[in-house]
């Protein structure tokens, strides 16, 4: 993940979650392998299941030295390489706060509810697999689906889960959305269904919520206030186009078709 993906997913985390590891500051001091490592972490924390514990683990010793050292520069005032001998060794003043400082970042990162800030990710479907997984749910093969609860499998990109006999999930995979991003079809045993938002649901939104002629400058700005960047709406502008769901007037206005006025704004159950 480059550096703006990175500091995107940083960024829009909780705030508490961000204050616990430390604030802004930190993380603008922490160095790329320690930005990558702390991201990588978070999704073992999420989606890892007990094969990933040793890679978990590791992960976790190297934020929090990299934590360690920063705040250790900070307490001090001087740099790192001040306090340590000729062998790269901390003198053991050092040495002693270091240990502290050490163990405090890695209980605060153990204990953070990662989980409770799925939400915030953008899960792709091969770690949806392995979360279903790790919640207990096999894997089957289309022809063998018997709807039975707590089974998933894989078909064309989509993923379709049977969350109980009566619920079941199908992920839309992107080439099939219309242009709109990944979003899933909310299925019950008696027929009903709706659409359950997903990763990009805010692409949909923004489109179903722009009136039949609206300028780009107009879903530029809808698209901010929900944080969405200028490249991303131009791309879903791009795509809505392509799939038919509007056609372009020129000087930056844009139409909804028939098709573009049938896309709604997505129902979470």
């Amino acid at each position: 993940m480059d550096t703006n993906n990175l500091d995107k997913w940083w960024h829009g985390l909780p705030e508490n979650t961000r204050q616990a590891i430390g604030d802004d500051g930190i993380w603008e001091k922490l160095d790329m392998p320690s930005r990558s490592a702390l991201h990588r972490y978070s999704l073992l924390r999420i989606y890892g299941t007990a094969k990933d514990r040793d890679e978990e683990r590791t992960l976790l010793n190297e934020i929090a030295c990299g934590l360690g050292d920063l705040a250790l520069v900070c307490k001090n005032g001087i740099a790192l390489e001040e306090m340590c001998n000729g062998n790269g060794e901390f003198y053991d003043e050092y040495q002693d706060q270091f240990n502290i400082l050490y163990d405090n970042y890695g209980h605060i990162l153990e204990n953070i509810s990662w989980p409770d800030w799925i939400g915030h990710t953008i899960p792709t479907n091969r770690e949806l697999v392995r979360l279903l997984e790790h919640h207990g749910y096999k894997r089957m093969e289309i022809d063998t689906d018997r709807r039975i609860p707590k089974t998933f499998y894989v078909f064309r990109r989509g993923l379709h889960i049977n969350a109980s006999e009566d619920l079941s999930y199908h992920i839309v995979p992107q080439q099939d959305s219309f242009g709109l991003g990944r979003f899933a079809v909310c299925a019950t045993k008696d027929g009903e269904s709706s659409q359950l938002g997903t990763d990009c649901v805010t692409s949909q939104k923004i489109f179903a919520e722009m009136p039949l002629k609206f300028k780009r400058a107009e879903i530029r700005d809808a698209g901010h206030v929900l944080l969405l960047s200028k490249s991303s709406v131009d791309r879903l502008l791009t795509s809505a186009e392509k799939n038919g769901l509007i056609n372009s007037l020129g000087a930056g206005y844009f139409h909804k078709t028939t098709k573009g006025r049938e896309i709604t704004v997505p129902i979470i159950p």
